[in-house]
């Protein structure tokens, strides 16, 4: 008799809880202290992290219902997640793009393009108030989780600006289906006409300082010499005799015939 044969039954990933994922973006905006972020709390947002920025970048998620009441409070309260606690000072690679270890390279690139629309200058976005260095960061990110070393998608420690001061900059590609900056690509080198006029600058100022210090040379060097007039003694019959001695000369005795 042969042995009937079983036939493991197959494990299909669990839809995300979308109704949940709406009512922790409004309670962490509320009381953000309530969650420990560094132990990835709140969860479901953590969990659908993807969906959070796309919400932040006022697109709209698949298989999440929102009414156009509610979707300028669901934008809001996703930008203050991705504000807070993605953007937060010492997060990491991981963090920053919203990955989690194992991602795959097309995801990295989607997460990448998300934030860098959301963050970078010359795409415009208001009402986020970004960190100065948010654009930055995310790129650093990027490149590191980019790299052979790190294509696992472990966690590591982000470089700090000090470690790589003396790394060389290079361009860095605008993302594919972005619309192209707003006053060509930021990339780190200042533009032909500053560089001139900064040299312009640099020698007139350095022509200014070697006049002054020529001027001041040639004042330095002149002295004025006081002439004392001398007086003349006059004869007895009223002309005018020889010079007398100078001040401070001693008198001379007669000497006798």
């Amino acid at each position: 008799m042969n042995a009937a044969r079983r036939v493991a039954p197959t494990c299909r990933p669990q839809a995300p809880d979308r109704g949940s994922l709406l009512a922790a973006l409004r309670d962490f905006e509320r009381s953000p202290g309530r969650y420990r972020v560094v132990l990835r709390e709140p969860r479901p947002l953590f969990e659908q992290v993807g969906s959070v920025m796309q919400l932040a970048s006022g697109r709209a998620v698949k298989g999440l219902p929102v009414s156009p009441a509610s979707a300028a409070e669901l934008r809001r309260a996703a930008r203050f997640f991705v504000r807070t606690v993605m953007l937060r000072p010492g997060a990491d690679p991981l963090t920053l793009l919203g990955l989690k270890p194992g991602f795959e390279p097309a995801q990295r690139r989607e997460h990448y393009r998300l934030m860098i629309r959301l963050t970078h200058p010359d795409f415009g976005v208001e009402g986020g108030d970004w960190p100065a260095d948010a654009a930055t960061r995310i790129n650093m990110a990027n490149d590191w989780l980019s790299s052979p070393a790190q294509g696992s998608g472990h966690t590591a420690a982000l470089p700090t600006p000090a470690a790589t001061a003396g790394a060389p900059l290079r361009r860095r590609p605008v993302p594919s289906g972005a619309p192209w900056p707003r006053g060509g690509e930021r990339t780190g080198h200042w533009p032909p006409r500053a560089r001139l006029a900064l040299a312009a600058m640099g020698a007139v100022l350095m022509a200014g300082a070697l006049l002054l210090a020529s001027t001041a040379g040639q004042q330095a060097s002149l002295t004025v010499q006081r002439v004392v007039p001398t007086p003349q003694v006059a004869s007895p019959d009223g002309r005018p005799g020889a010079p007398g001695p100078a001040p401070g000369t001693p008198a001379r005795e007669a000497v006798p015939p």
